[in-house]
């Protein structure tokens, strides 16, 4: 081997460390990876990550259950809320004197003409900005439904029917058709009147802000292939149609700045849930221990989901999806369906 050549594995010259001189981008008083153009020979103060924008949210339904853990988490967020009510008049008051930044209204989204005048109020209440945030939560289940038909006075309308010619299976038809009615009204046809309604709103805040939101509160009857048969089929028929409209809608906006999407809980303790389905049950310990998770979800969880896919998550990401929040009980209906407990 030459007497100059070096071995690959002979051990390397120490060397000297290198000192950058102050002037070096390499010195230690200058910190590394940032632009010479935001360099200043003035040192800047730490600098506060800017603040949210102030949204304008409605959310109806927003007096009970779901909708007020929704009203109640964007309000303390900071946002301008309003919601609507049907019949709570004091938890709705309750709720708006709790926050300034909160209004109720009343809406009775099955009728065209209440839909007509809520529309005039939230367009004057949200302004040039529009509507960021459309939650269509309002809903009626198999049993507060009759309370709503009830309220109404709505007493079946046979006609000039003679009833007492007719089969009993005709008569007992008649007998429902008024809550078949009000639920395919305010649960499919409600949140798509009130949708259309506000849409000039909603495309505003889209285009001024860059970003809207229309979420859906659906069911896990509705937005799954689960079959609950202990509930009226007017109830899961009007949340599967509002399952589908989210996702109508969604083809609709697939090239715009209005995100749309559809979320489907569970078994969840709501006063709705309580005279549905905890208000049949002998041992109602035992039937939650049988559920999924062993328990029920709480209306704060689905607030949060809410909250997160409105404000939080990348947009676009989730728009026209149907996302189930039932903790497995799509996929495991029977655990409530064959449960012992009831």
């Amino acid at each position: 081997m030459p007497s100059n050549a070096r071995s690959l594995c002979a051990s390397p010259e120490p060397t000297k460390p290198v000192t950058p001189p102050p002037s070096s981008p390499m010195h230690p008083s200058t910190p590394l990876y940032i632009p010479t153009s935001s360099l200043s020979l003035h040192p800047h103060p730490r600098e506060t990550p800017p603040r949210r924008p102030v949204l304008s949210v409605v959310v109806t339904g927003g007096s009970t259950g779901i909708g007020e853990a929704i009203v109640t988490l964007f309000a303390e967020a900071g946002h301008r809320v309003l919601f609507t009510y049907l019949t709570r008049r004091g938890n709705a008051e309750r709720l708006q004197s709790r926050y300034p930044h909160v209004t109720a209204t009343q809406l009775d989204q099955a009728q065209v003409s209440s839909v007509a005048s809520f529309s005039r109020t939230v367009d004057d209440w949200a302004g040039a900005a529009g509507v960021h945030i459309l939650v269509n939560n309002a809903a009626l289940g198999s049993a507060t439904v009759r309370q709503y038909v009830h309220q109404k006075c709505q007493s079946p309308n046979f006609g000039k029917l003679a009833t007492e010619q007719l089969p009993s299976s005709a008569v007992d038809m008649l007998m429902r058709a008024q809550n078949d009615l009000a639920l395919m009204r305010v649960n499919a046809l409600g949140p798509l009147w009130v949708t259309d309604a506000l849409s000039d709103s909603i495309r505003r805040a889209a285009d001024v802000s860059g970003r809207a939101t229309i979420v859906f509160i659906g069911s896990v009857g509705g937005g799954s292939a689960a079959v609950f048969p202990e509930y009226c089929a007017a109830d899961l028929m009007s949340k599967a149609a509002l399952t589908y409209f989210s996702k109508h809608l969604a083809a609709q906006h697939v090239r715009d700045n209005i995100d749309v999407m559809c979320i489907s809980p569970g078994a969840t303790e709501t006063e709705m849930f309580r005279q549905s389905t905890l208000a049949t049950i002998p041992d109602v310990p035992a039937f939650v221990d049988s559920m999924p998770k062993r328990r029920l979800i709480q209306p704060h969880e689905i607030a949060k989901s809410v909250f997160w896919l409105s404000v939080e998550s990348p947009q676009g990401v989730f728009h026209g999806s149907v996302l189930d929040a039932s903790m497995g009980l799509a996929v495991r209906p029977g655990l409530q369906t064959e449960n012992d407990a009831r």
